[in-house]
């Protein structure tokens, strides 16, 4: 069941906004397990905006099968304009031209307004070890620092590909826009990424968690860590994993009992570091990629390790690498091949518009340049390896659609100099409220 409460004010941010909350049936007197969902807007089928994560059909599930016990899920919903702001706590919102960033406000709506009025009107717990945050991109930088900074409110903490580096469309300098902490925070952290986010980079939240694994969490266990190589930066994407993220919050902890599938080979240049995280299940399906395996490859003189699960390729040739976790399950054999060459490519891609088209347009999140009426065109050097997702854009919720009146979505791996041009026959009304 999904309540709605609308209109609910904070004093700190002198706004309002509606939040969702899931409730397990029958609601008995509790205390429940509770977690608070950031982009509350876009979490339940049942309630709000399309598209959603369906959280609440997942919770049903889990619940009925008696893998996750009831809880309750409070889905805040961002601000709109305000969203960038809101979830920043320490550097602008590098889009925001106000430049400013609340996020110690929205911590502080969260904790002292509207914890108090969930926990008047529903039987939830304040035993941070059973409180979790969670959200995603920005809603996964503000996870982030909520949890970490209030560990003593948030226990627990799902970071869902998070928006930690600000890397500019245009030049792609990179920003960071998130705290290096110096000391643990919450007891157990997820955090995931996909590998076809373009500038939403594996790389970066490859980074925060071997920041983490260093200030002493457990891998696959305190910690766990999902990278996803096929996955977009998108509520699709967040739906299939938040199932995991939530079993490693709030399940019962069990041992890795098979290979996840669709498992692929790889392919870097000299240089560049790969992740040999292998993808595993538990008996309950939460799904994630072993930081705690032990590698071994061969022929040996091609990689050398580069941390937890991780490799830098020497020289190229193909190595076969072979992952057991805790000496009892063999999880296979991949391939890495190792290439020859400079570790980026070029990119070069124009987009056709109706020539009254003025707006900036994105291709995959990267800015292009209106070269005539109709026409906009982009070149970049880009890592080998990057996934982008081949959209074409201009602004929240404006996609370019093709000749069916489809979105136009072609995800490519960048894994060499190439050349497009794509055509856009019609844009999304983004105020249409899907």
């Amino acid at each position: 069941m999904i309540d709605v409460l609308s209109g609910v004010r904070s004093e700190h941010l002198g706004n309002t906004r509606d939040v969702f909350v899931y409730t397990p049936q029958p609601l008995t007197a509790g205390p429940y397990p509770v977690v608070y969902l950031q982009d509350g807007q876009h979490v339940f089928a049942g309630a709000g905006l399309e598209p959603s994560w369906r959280l609440d059909e997942t919770l049903d599930r889990l619940i009925a099968d008696g893998v996750l016990p009831p809880l309750v899920a409070v889905g805040v919903s961002n601000a709109g304009d305000e969203r960038g702001a809101e979830y920043s706590h320490v550097a602008p919102y590098p889009r925001d031209p106000r430049g400013r960033f609340v996020g110690e406000l929205y911590e502080r709506f969260l904790v002292e307004e509207l914890m108090p009025l969930v926990r008047e009107r529903y039987p939830t717990t304040d035993d941070p070890a059973l409180t979790a945050v969670m959200g995603s991109s920005m809603g996964g930088l503000v996870s982030y620092h909520l949890a970490f900074r209030r560990p003593d409110v948030f226990g627990l903490a799902a970071v869902m590909s998070p928006f930690l580096v600000f890397v500019d469309p245009e030049t792609l300098e990179e920003t960071p826009v998130h705290r290096h902490f110096s000391r643990k925070g919450p007891g157990r952290v997820w955090v995931d990424i996909g590998g076809m986010e373009g500038l939403i980079t594996a790389h970066h939240a490859r980074a925060l968690v071997d920041e983490l694994l260093a200030l002493g969490y457990t891998p696959d266990d305190e910690l766990r860590y999902r990278h996803d190589p096929g996955a977009p930066h998108h509520e699709s994407a967040w739906q299939e994993r938040a199932a995991s993220a939530l079993l490693h919050l709030f399940g019962t902890e069990g041992p890795a009992v098979r290979r996840a599938d669709g498992q692929t080979d790889t392919t870097v240049a000299v240089g560049q570091t790969v992740d040999l995280a292998p993808a595993v299940v538990r008996a309950d399906g939460c799904t994630y990629s072993a930081l705690s395996a032990d590698l071994s490859w061969a022929p040996e003189h091609l990689l050398k390790p580069a941390g937890a699960a991780r490799a830098t390729a020497l020289t190229p040739g193909t190595a076969q690498v072979t992952a057991t976790i805790g000496q009892v399950l063999e999880v296979g054999d991949t391939h890495v091949t190792v290439e020859a060459g400079d570790p980026t490519a070029t990119l070069d891609v124009t987009v056709v518009t109706a020539p009254d088209i003025s707006d900036t347009v994105y291709f995959s999140g990267l800015v292009t340049t209106r070269q005539a009426p109709g026409i906009h065109h982009g070149t970049w050097n880009l890592p080998r390896g990057l996934g982008l997702n081949g959209t074409v854009g201009r602004g929240w919720r404006c996609d370019g659609l093709d000749a069916d009146g489809q979105p136009i979505r072609n995800p490519f791996r960048h894994d060499r100099d190439r050349r497009l041009v794509v055509r856009v026959d019609a844009w999304t009304d983004p105020h249409s409220g899907s």
